[in-house]
């Protein structure tokens, strides 16, 4: 149910779901052997290559895909001298980190509600 939902770029459209982080996006992506790829390994990397050079002494993670490296970065930009385009750029990691985050949770309700609906639509054995 939720692939066959989510493996299309409904997410940040008019006419799909809103997002404030995202446009045409696909959440649920196979990978070569079929199978559906973690979703938090779709989230860009905050900095491109060439940034990380020259940042790479102060930042450890070129990506923010778990709570704790979600936590380093809020961190990171309270604790640390940084220039804005730096911060800026950790800023929107952590809401497209945050809103995949929600967005899971509401994955799961989805689920959970599919999977009840099927069962009270099944006619009962007598």
């Amino acid at each position: 149910f939720l692939a066959g939902k989510y493996c299309n770029p409904i997410y940040g459209t008019s006419e799909g779901i809103r997002s404030l982080n995202f446009r045409d996006w696909t959440w649920l992506k196979r990978n070569d052997a079929g199978q559906i790829s973690d979703p938090y390994k779709l989230l860009p990397p905050i900095f491109s290559d060439e940034e990380m050079e020259i940042i790479e002494p102060m930042v450890n993670a070129s990506e923010i895909a778990d709570g704790g490296t979600a936590m380093m970065a809020f961190a990171m930009m309270q604790f640390t001298e940084m220039t804005d385009a730096e911060a800026e750029k950790i800023q929107d990691s952590l809401l497209k980190y945050c809103e995949l985050d929600t967005f899971a949770m509401v994955m799961i309700f989805e689920h959970w509600k599919h999977l009840v609906d099927s069962q009270t639509k099944r006619p009962h054995a007598a």
